[in-house]
């Protein structure tokens, strides 16, 4: 097949799964007094309930003084957002077997639309870190470098949930199973606490990939630095994630019908 094929594919599939994310995402804030700021509840109720018993931890704000809050607000819009997206997909092709039976529907247009209703999302909670950068003095400079990197999250977050999307649809209680691993995950990845190089979970958080998306953001905007070998491991990593997510995907979409 041509490129223009795959290019028109393509261009086929953001255009339906755009489509599909304002639909959804204008319904579910449609007759919602608060509308918006139900998005940010979450990790804006965590952020200020940490902050606030910050100092009864050891160790947990000191080294950071006054740039803990913007800290600990990156590793909590970045892990939210990962965690919304990839929720949101594991039952998306069960949950929408209509279009998948009666109507020609792309599934990956699906899987995509429920990424960028997460995606909508997300772009409020940076409008809030820059709100807090601004109130907490931290340089605006360092957010230059996040499309790139959100590009790559993005990359990651498509490739994980094409996995689960696919593993929903024969697993019912999929989605139970990825809210609690998630949540897990969570209190593993340094979100409200500090890693230091050598230590036992600095050494399991090279294997978990929101560490590096993570900790790369922080470096950047509160350090003005790059670590470019986690950055180049970020790339690999999300990038092969893709491709290995795409190629499930594609092997059991064809049954997806049969089994929802």
């Amino acid at each position: 097949m041509s490129t223009n094929y795959y290019l028109n594919r393509l261009k086929s599939i953001l255009g339906l799964s755009l489509s599909l994310a304002k639909a959804d995402f204008k319904l579910r804030n449609e007759g919602s007094y608060l509308g918006i700021f139900w998005y940010l509840l979450d990790p804006l109720t965590l952020f200020i309930i940490i902050l606030a018993i910050s100092n009864s931890f050891v160790n947990l704000s000191n080294n950071l003084n006054a740039n803990y809050p913007i800290y600990l607000l990156i590793g909590l819009i970045m892990f939210n957002f990962f965690r919304q997206a990839t929720v949101l997909s594991v039952n998306v092709i069960s949950s929408n077997s209509f279009f998948i039976k009666s109507i020609k529907v792309t599934q990956e247009s699906l899987v995509i639309s429920s990424i960028l209703q997460a995606l909508f999302s997300h772009f409020f909670e940076i409008i809030l870190l820059i709100i807090f950068m601004i109130i907490f003095k931290v340089s605006l400079i360092g957010l230059i470098y996040y499309p790139f990197l959100l590009f790559f999250l993005l990359l990651f977050i498509i490739g994980i949930s094409f996995i689960l999307a696919t593993i929903g649809v024969y697993i019912i209680d999929m989605e139970n199973v990825w809210n609690v691993l998630t949540r897990l995950l969570w209190f593993l990845t340094p979100i409200f606490y500090i890693t230091n190089p050598g230590t036992k979970l600095y050494l399991i958080n090279l294997f978990n990939p929101m560490f590096y998306f993570i900790e790369i953001t922080r470096g950047f905007i509160l350090k003005s630095n790059i670590e470019f070998l986690m950055m180049a491991l970020l790339i690999i990593g999300s990038i092969l994630i893709f491709i290995i997510g795409i190629l499930i995907f594609n092997k059991y979409k064809d049954y997806f019908a049969e089994m929802v």
